[in-house]
């Protein structure tokens, strides 16, 4: 190991164009595999917008994305140039004596850069991007920030963070907003194209900051951070509940514009809650309720929901908020009698309530999950009130928590003593903690945040763990199947059109099968080990078939000294039963010699010569195999017992039978049109299904695609496998309702998006 204090020196240089040799080789490596991944992206924009259209409910939306599938293939060339060139000039930058993005750190607030007044469709975009943003931090916290530290130790002219890091996600994504500016796109399109840029790069960037990280360490860039990475995050936690509470007032523009838009689709679609409780005054000109006196009806209800909360019907804990508030105001002394919701937490109230319908209509959650979430709905709410940058960063603490509450509980299967499931007890004390001591202090959420990744850190951990033991596993066994497939079908296909007696299919099935197999495991198909092999049951089997010409009484003599030595040498090596091994050559002996008999039959003139050639094969045979004794006494009998091989002894033996393979599925392009058999195909290590039998439901998270096999492999929550499947059959089980393939994507952020286009249908 490499200690810091001989690591490579840091760079201080002025020109643009001058990288450190390590930077260099990151530069390189990120060109190189963000080409290929990005290429990925536009390869499979066609099938996707080619999808939307075909399932489009009117001949406009159709329209619409047929015309974007052309526009994004004319324009993809220039894409991938301005996304590459933006790549490159991150790391150009990193030595500009003046980084105007750096420079200015409300910039990049939450990591965005503050926005003008805008349109609608950019709002949208940068919601989408701030999503994009806040699920990467999350999942790639460590390995980003060991990458920043790197990069920041090369860098000694100005300090580099995780928002100026040329790969970090807050770059790259502006990289790609850049380069969508091309395209003259619908939203939804347009979305639907950041959506593909989430998946197909951003969800595989992990891999490149772990390969990044690992190339400086190898020439000595701060070999040992990660202890330091893990101290970093120990004194946050110690520190972030002295952090300060945001306030309405530390909105920065973007943020303000964000919440801004949103009301503007409420009003535009004039929005009706589902929740049909009695209408409340709204504030116009009259006294509106203080923040402070919302806050503390809100609580009440919270305390009151609480104690009669419960905690399996998800149903029952969704709230009416205007019902609630109507009761307590009724209640409540003259003071407050007299005031109405003001406009904007009139407006927090309806979005709020609106991202709770979507997230119990959610099916990506069980119901006693949704039964726990829900109960979170009050507290959230006086937070969106406390502070409207809960709608607009994803970096807030009550919403990472929810976001990490609901991940965890994606891969969770209901279970009968809901009180001895350790994962539904730390989300109930998560929630009970909510409950019980918030009332103004977002701070909570952070601490609360924290303690719950800690737990899922853990038992991911240990997960991990055995989810490596069963890929490793199953990897091996699916080699050891498409071996024995692979043998399989090639002794099948040679014995196909020949004659062969009893003794050739033994001796193959149950020996040189075997020995193929231990060939093809260890050395490979393209192995000489595995030609010299396959020559061997070429020449065993023409060795057992009629003479087909004058030259094959000759031939064979040749032949059978070596093919016997071959033969002896494989099934020794496989520890081959000598008893079974000499049976077996003592009568394919006898084969052989009928054979020379046969193809040796003369006029009586020829007779002398006809017994030294089956004198000579003797002879062989005892050279050979010295424990199959002398043929001389018994060659009459064998000639009367043993037939001569014919076109009618045996047609097209089968060597090894169906029922003995595997079960092998060739991976065969979906037919056009076919979208179950596309979306099996999209399915990516990491994604969680629900798996239906029999009414019961279970969550399973696919672990492992065995190529050589067609077998898709899928554990539990704690990484026990629980189930395999063939391509073929995950499709038909799409098409009959018995598999549901659950979305990752964060639940606010997907609540967030429902919303937004629910809104934009009912504006249009």
């Amino acid at each position: 190991m490499v200690n810091e204090s001989s690591a490579v020196p840091p760079v201080n240089v002025t020109s643009i164009d001058i990288l450190p040799e390590p930077l260099k080789r990151v530069r390189e490596l990120a060109k190189s595999q963000l080409a290929a991944i990005f290429a990925n992206m536009f390869d499979s924009a066609d099938d996707t917008l080619f999808e939307l259209a075909d399932k489009a409910t009117s001949n406009i939306d159709q329209t619409m994305y047929f015309d974007s599938m052309r526009q994004v293939r004319i324009q993809r060339q220039g894409m991938e140039s301005v996304f590459m060139q933006k790549v490159q000039d991150g790391f150009r930058q990193l030595f500009l004596s003046v980084d105007n993005e750096t420079a200015d750190p409300d910039k990049y607030a939450d990591g965005m850069e503050t926005l003008a007044l805008v349109c609608d469709d950019e709002l949208e975009e940068s919601v989408a991007i701030r999503g994009m943003v806040s699920k990467v931090v999350s999942q790639c916290d460590v390995s980003l920030s060991e990458l920043t530290q790197r990069i920041n130790y090369l860098v000694r002219a100005k300090t580099i963070t995780d928002l100026s890091n040329p790969l970090g996600p807050h770059r790259l994504c502006e990289a790609f907003r850049e380069a969508a500016r091309l395209l003259e796109l619908d939203i939804r399109a347009k979305l639907v194209v950041y959506k593909l840029f989430e998946k197909y790069v951003l969800g595989v960037i992990g891999k490149l900051y772990h390969e990044a990280n690992g190339l400086l360490i190898e020439r000595g860039v701060l070999p040992n951070i990660s202890s330091n990475v893990k101290q970093r995050g120990a004194t946050k936690k110690v520190s972030g509940s002295r952090q300060p509470t945001p306030t309405p007032a530390a909105n920065n523009q973007e943020d303000s514009e964000i919440f801004d838009f949103l009301r503007g689709l409420l009003t535009d679609s004039q929005f009706q809650s589902k929740n049909t409780g009695p209408a409340l005054s709204v504030a116009d000109q009259g006294p509106a309720l203080e923040h402070d006196d919302l806050v503390g009806l809100l609580s009440s209800i919270q305390q009151q929901k609480y104690e009669t909360g419960n905690l399996v019907n998800f149903r029952a804990e969704q709230i009416d908020v205007r019902q609630a508030l109507y009761n307590l105001l009724e209640q409540s002394d003259s003071a407050l009698q007299n005031r109405a919701i003001g406009k904007v937490d009139n407006d927090v109230i309806n979005l709020v309530s609106m991202l709770f319908e979507f997230i119990l209509d959610d099916h990506n959650l069980s119901a006693p999950m949704k039964a726990l979430l829900a109960r979170l709905q009050i507290p959230l709410l006086k937070v969106a009130v406390l502070d409207k940058t809960f709608f607009s960063r994803g970096g807030h603490p009550a919403r990472k928590l929810l976001n990490e509450l609901a991940t965890a509980a994606m891969g969770w299967s209901e279970t009968v003593d809901l009180k001895r499931d350790t994962l539904y007890v730390k989300v109930k004390s998560i929630v009970d903690s909510v409950l019980d001591d918030f009332v103004d202090e977002v701070s909570i959420f952070q601490n609360l945040l924290e303690d719950f990744t800690d737990f899922i850190g853990i038992e991911r951990r240990r997960a991990e763990l055995i989810e490596q033991r069963t890929r490793d596993a199953e990897e091996g066994l699916g080699k050891t199947q498409y071996a024995r497939s692979v043998v399989g079908d090639v002794l099948n296909q040679k014995a196909q059109g020949t004659n062969l007696p009893p003794v050739v299919i033994e001796l193959l099935r149950d020996g040189w099968s075997s020995y193929l197999f231990l060939v093809h495991v260890k050395e490979g198909v393209e192995s000489q080990a595995w030609e010299d092999a396959l020559a061997t049951v070429d020449d065993l089997i023409w060795s057992v078939q009629p003479a087909a010409d004058k030259s094959y009484t000759s031939q064979l003599l040749k032949l059978i000294p070596s093919l016997l030595q071959r033969l002896r040498k494989g099934l020794t090596s496989i520890s081959f039963s000598k008893v079974k091994m000499r049976n077996l050559f003592k009568e394919l002996e006898t084969i052989h010699l009928n054979c020379l008999k046969s193809s040796s039959a003369k006029p009586a003139a020829n007779s002398e010569a006809d017994d030294a050639t089956v004198a000579s094969a003797s002879t062989t045979h005892i050279r050979t195999e010295p424990e199959t004794g002398s043929l001389a006494g018994a060659l009459s009998d064998t000639q009367k017992s043993t037939p001569v091989i014919s076109k009618s002894t045996i047609e097209s033996p089968v060597i090894i039978t169906h029922a003995e393979l595997p079960v092998i599925e060739q991976t065969i392009p979906a037919a056009e049109g076919d979208e179950h058999l596309n979306r099996v195909d999209g399915l990516t290590s990491g994604t969680w299904v629900e798996l239906i039998k029999e009414d019961k439901k279970q969550r399973a998270k696919l672990v492992a695609v065995i190529r050589s096999t067609g077998k898709y492999i899928f554990v539990n929550r704690v990484g026990m496998k629980v189930a395999e499947k063939t391509r073929t059959a995950l499709a038909q089980e799409l098409r009959e309702g018995l598999l549901n393939i659950l979305d990752d994507t964060l639940l606010f952020d997907r609540a967030l998006e429902s919303v937004i286009g629910h809104l934009r249908e009912m504006k249009d």
